[in-house]
């Protein structure tokens, strides 16, 4: 299905800047956005943000004269401000479409298809956020040194909540939950050595990043949480990952087993149940820790460069590849080898059986055992890695062998 889709929008801007003496220099920015995602009335369609900043060169002060020989910079900057946002699919008015249905040729009926009702609540995104920073240069640019930290107070974040359906719509846009973030990135580099002949330069970053879902109003389902992209649930990182307690395997069948709401032992878990208390939090998709380092190694014309990235602190949920019934066209991990097959089984692996006919027919019923496997657990694994991007090689060509 295609279609188009028309937004206006407008902003009124104003900044100012002033610096004093080369060392202190403030700044301010307004701005008066309107969008007409967000009905008619002014109220809502128009919202005003601010930011204030400043910055301390302290380098240029008469106290670090005599450290000049040693530092080259050294900055000191910090700013605060109100942002805002409004998602592109998001809107308060009520969404009609003109619908044409063909029962047979010649004979066709026109009508209007009621897409989205009014939602008259919804407003924009806003963010007050926090940011303080600081800049080292020294020994004559041979050392380079930055450290930033960031804190972020958002609230009335849009998504879509399921809602009682009262007017035909199940779900809706709402401004539904707060979020509490900080972290800080710190960057690392210089030159190792540096002669005629030879030099080495190299570059790391690093970062760290928190955040917490506070004020949701949205009820996730079991489905929301357990799924390879994670979920949002109050009082828990965005994109978090939960889990279906494994209770072991059957030892009359190596069945997986549960473990429910009420702590009972079972073979099946309901999905789009809301009651999501009893899952076992694994941590969040998205790594806390992230960065990369980038070095170069050059000898006379000919240069060697390195990249690695590296992630950490995250969880991710293995493929589901288990199920109740397989196929010749399926391809089966290594995990097979070590599946039950026989009582006692269960005492030395968690994987699970492959069900026969008779069990399948006669002991699953209307139960998805093997799917809620893929989604227990047992299925989760670390997600940090250090990877070598890229590598490359280069040399220089002398200008003397391409004068002429």
């Amino acid at each position: 299905m295609m279609e188009d889709t028309y937004e206006r929008n407008a902003a009124f801007y104003a900044n100012a800047d002033y610096t004093f003496d080369r060392r202190y220099s403030i700044s301010a920015s307004a701005r008066y956005d309107g969008s007409n995602q967000l009905g008619r009335g002014a109220a809502k369609r128009w919202l005003p943000t601010w930011t204030f900043a400043g910055k301390w060169i302290i380098s240029n002060e008469a106290f670090m004269e005599n450290a000049s020989r040693i530092v080259d910079f050294m900055s000191l900057r910090a700013s605060y401000g109100l942002t805002a946002n409004i998602p592109p699919s998001a809107s308060n008015a009520m969404a009609l479409y003109y619908n044409q249905e063909l029962y047979r040729p010649g004979n066709a009926e026109v009508g209007i298809t009621l897409a989205d009702l009014q939602n008259t609540e919804l407003t924009w995104e806003k963010n007050y956020q926090f940011n303080v920073g600081y800049d080292l240069t020294m020994f004559d640019g041979r050392l380079n040194f930055s450290l930033d930290y960031y804190n972020r107070q958002s609230f009335d974040l849009i998504n879509l909540i399921k809602v009682s359906g009262i007017g035909g719509n199940m779900w809706k846009y709402a401004n539904y939950c707060d979020l509490s973030a900080y972290g800080f990135d710190v960057t690392l580099g210089g030159t190792i050595i540096r002669t005629k002949d030879w030099s080495w330069t190299a570059n790391l970053t690093f970062g760290y990043s928190h955040n917490e879902i506070k004020n949701a109003k949205n009820e996730p389902q079991v489905w929301d949480l357990v799924r390879q992209e994670g979920g949002n649930k109050n009082g828990y990182p965005v994109h978090s990952l939960f889990s279906i307690p494994f209770a072991g395997l059957d030892p009359a069948s190596g069945i997986p087993m549960f473990y429910d709401q009420d702590g009972n032992l079972t073979t099946d878990i309901y999905m789009q149940g809301t009651e999501t208390d009893f899952l076992k939090y694994e941590g969040t998709v998205d790594p806390k820790y992230t960065g990369g380092l980038n070095t170069t190694v050059r000898w006379k014309n000919l240069s060697m460069n390195l990249f690695f990235s590296f992630a950490a602190g995250n969880v991710v949920r293995l493929d589901p590849v288990f199920s109740d019934t397989y196929s010749d066209i399926n391809a089966l991990p290594n995990d097979f080898k070590n599946r039950w097959v026989k009582s006692g089984d269960e005492l030395k692996t968690n994987v699970p059986s492959i069900a026969d006919q008779l069990t399948a027919s006669m002991e699953l019923g209307n139960a998805y055992p093997y799917n809620n496997y893929n989604y227990s657990d047992i299925r989760v694994a670390k997600g940090d890695f250090i990877r070598l991007k890229s590598i490359s090689f280069a040399y220089d060509v002398p200008s003397r062998w391409i004068r002429k």
